[in-house]
């Protein structure tokens, strides 16, 4: 039946799918993966020096927008799809699915595997698809940021590959190594193997005797873990697109093949040894460990989709479940369990916990004892525990445990903490410090505990629906934190109110810190606290942003860098340049996804910005509450004297990419002589749009790009301050 029903969507006529004027073109994937020799030539010479920004426009394909058909076959199964978060109705708002164009068979598997990435799976078909169906499919080139995808329109189910007589190689992983994906570019960093990008880009590939660098345990998350095949010189990142590799969807309806809550997802110790496979994907710019990419994120990952994708051919010992106080420590020995596994083929000879405290920072060790033993997968599981002796009150205690075979081979475990207060939490700053004083989770996360604080109310609950108080009416770094209340409990209070919160759940959601499950009672109506007024230099600093979660921040005349990063956020600077610059978030329920693109252009001065200082997807970021009171006007005029550029910049242009005319905008601390020029890849001069004397302040041209032919061109301004350039991209 899923046959039939796969192929009555061709019957309906392909005509009435797809979107007005499009042209399909038959192509092979390898086509479609292609970038133009000038831009791979950019990408070598401009090396670490790139951006993110300058990447993203010189890996486009030049089917970019093109409606497309090609046959393939399905090489991942779609219901261990498992990177969308569900929506509405509860199910994946997206599947990612990866297929080889059949063409392979005879011209070669190097740039014949694409990522399918489909909103509309249950319309085109694509969830009932199979490991080895063979369809054809028309669909639109689309990309994501850096990762180039497929948006199906149709899908022609033709059969499967063996009885449309295929080979089985045609399903056969490519072995390369990690020095094939990714090059050494400095000690601990690596970039993308340019030179192999456009054939193993989404390439099903094979990775042999790897040993493991750095892995991380989360049995309720995302596990992540990197390898190389060199010694180190070299390496890739996992990436968890399939359900089999992560442990965070257990929302999932269960027709997919998600884990098990008893059956979580742990990727081998540092020092396995280990044969993976997977697909090849360059998606976004999260990096799990300090060995990482030259600009962030610019490294090919692997990302394996079924559990015999990766094999441990052998392994020091395995440390999981290193347990954690549920209590607030005080005066008295605080005993730690975990896990400990031996390789089948080995047998443990030491296992110790070793810990230091704030204010005792030499290494001490404490032998452990095994609690209990049970059947795992890789032998015999061992329950452990150790004890620390009580810490003096308000120091953290730092631990992990080291475990040793009898073959020399040892393992570390990720460091825990925990904090002790002889009289419990009465401070917000004793729930948000950490150890060090940097990013970093409360030391009393996943902790449901009795306090005494005395906070007021911040934010404005009735405008964003988001709750933020604090307590230091000098607005002293770790003084915020936002609670997290039921509508009916956030209804009752405003900002201003002070509260008195005797009993909530820590928590850690998306990495901002939070107060759950409260018991509190409003104690009066205080003063407001106010906004404390920073500068984006100062919060670039991770430290200094850690402290500063939960506050509320203000931002004084700041230039718009890009009105528009995404997810309807936007991103400015207090001094004008894109390495300050910090994003704001559309989170508050008075702000659409659409109002900052709606309202500024890149360049623009605004008197302030202000809101509660956030943090989600890697990074901090602001959340303006409301956009009449948190955000200031644009100031459009600039007087001598007044309100002038604290630095030249040149902002990105308006629209990126462009059919006909984008707008340029610079800022000028200073007049003086000013050169604003577009040059081809080539280096050849294509328009001069400025030179003459300009005044100081933000400036604004338009270049007519309908002379120029379709690609990637480079802005240049010089002036007396400097010379700046811009990456766009004419596409009609």
């Amino acid at each position: 039946m899923r046959r039939i029903a796969t192929t009555m969507l061709l019957l309906l006529g392909i005509g009435l799918l797809l979107p007005a004027r499009a042209q399909i073109k038959d192509v092979t994937v390898r086509e479609i993966n292609q970038i133009h020799p000038d831009s791979l030539a950019l990408l070598k010479q401009l090396g670490t020096s790139l951006t993110t920004d300058r990447i993203e426009s010189l890996i486009q394909s030049p089917l970019t927008g093109d409606t497309v058909r090609f046959t393939a076959v399905v090489m991942s199964d779609p219901r261990k799809s498992g990177l969308a978060s569900t929506n509405q109705d509860g199910v994946p708002s997206r599947l990612h699915v990866f297929v080889r164009d059949t063409s392979a068979v005879s011209q070669g598997k190097d740039g014949m595997t694409i990522q399918i990435v489909d909103g509309a799976y249950e319309t085109t078909g694509l969830k009932n698809l199979t490991k080895g169906d063979v369809a054809t499919f028309t669909a639109v080139v689309d990309y994501y940021f850096n990762t180039i995808q497929l948006v199906p329109i149709s899908i022609e189910l033709l059969g499967d590959y063996k009885s449309l007589g295929l080979p089985d190689s045609l399903l056969d992983p490519v072995v390369v190594t990690t020095a094939d994906l990714n090059v050494n570019v400095d000690v601990g960093k690596v970039q993308v193997n340019w030179d192999n990008f456009a054939r193993l880009n989404n390439q099903y590939v094979r990775i042999e005797n790897a040993t493991m660098l750095r892995s991380t345990l989360a049995d309720q998350g995302r596990p992540n873990w990197l390898f190389s095949s060199d010694g180190g010189e070299t390496f890739v990142q996992a990436d968890d697109i399939s359900l089999r590799f992560r442990n965070d969807r257990a929302g999932y309806p269960d027709e997919y093949n998600k884990r098990a809550p008893n059956d979580p997802f742990r990727p081998p110790p540092p020092g396995a040894l280990i044969n993976v496979q997977g697909f090849v994907v360059f998606r976004g710019y999260f990096e799990a460990f300090d060995l990482g990419a030259i600009p962030p994120g610019a490294m090919l990952r692997l990302a394996p989709f079924e559990d015999t994708d990766l094999e441990v051919l052998e392994a020091p010992p395995t440390i999981s479940d290193v347990g954690r106080p549920d209590f607030v420590p005080g005066n008295e020995p605080v005993t730690i369990t975990f896990d400990v596994a031996a390789d089948p083929n080995r047998q443990l000879t030491s296992v110790e916990l070793h810990y230091y405290t704030s204010s005792q920072p030499d290494t001490q060790v404490v032998q452990a004892s095994p609690a209990a033993s049970k059947a795992g997968a890789r032998g015999t599981l061992a329950l452990y525990e150790a004890q620390i002796p009580a810490a003096p009150d308000g120091d953290f205690v730092t631990y992990w445990v080291e475990a040793e075979d009898n073959t020399g081979a040892r393992t570390r475990s990720d460091d825990q903490y925990y904090r002790v207060l002889y009289g419990g939490i009465t401070q917000i700053a004793h729930v948000q410090e950490t150890p060090n004083g940097g990013p970093g989770d409360s030391p009393f996360a996943g902790v449901t505990t009795d306090m005494d604080l005395h906070v007021v109310v911040q934010s404005q609950p009735s405008v964003s629906g988001l709750v933020a108080v604090q307590d230091d009416a000098n607005l002293g770094p770790w003084s915020g934190i936002l609670l997290n209340l039921p509508s009916a409990a956030r209804d009752t209070i405003q900002r201003g109110d002070r509260l008195h919160i005797t009993r909530a759940y820590i928590q850690e959601n998306q990495g901002v810190t939070e107060l759950d499950s409260l018991t509190f009672t409003k104690e009066g109506t205080g003063d407001f606290l106010g906004y404390k007024t920073m500068t984006t230099n100062d919060l670039v600093d991770p430290s200094i942003a850690e402290a500063h979660e939960g506050m509320l921040v203000r931002f004084e005349n700041v230039t718009i860098i890009n009105p528009d990063e995404g997810y309807g956020e936007w991103s400015f600077s207090s001094d004008g340049t894109e390495e300050n610059k910090v994003k704001a978030d559309d989170r508050s329920s008075a702000i659409s996804s659409d109002f900052a693109v709606n309202t500024f252009q890149a360049g623009d001065l605004v008197e302030f910005i202000q809101g509660i200082w956030w943090y989600s997807f890697g990074e901090y970021k602001l959340v303006p509450e409301d956009p009449n009171t948190d955000i200031g006007p644009i100031t459009t005029d600039v007087e001598p004297g007044e309100n002038l550029p604290a630095a030249f910049t040149l902002a990105p242009n308006y629209p990126n990419p462009f059919a006909e005319v984008t707008t340029l905008r610079y800022a000028l601390p200073q007049a003086g002589p000013v050169r604003l020029e577009v040059f081809d890849l080539l280096g050849r001069r294509v328009a001069v749009v400025v030179d003459g004397v300009q005044p100081a302040g933000v400036h604004e041209v338009k270049l007519d790009g309908r002379g120029l032919s379709n690609g990637l061109y480079v802005v240049r301004l010089t002036t007396e301050a400097g010379t700046a350039t811009r990456m766009i991209v004419r596409m009609k």
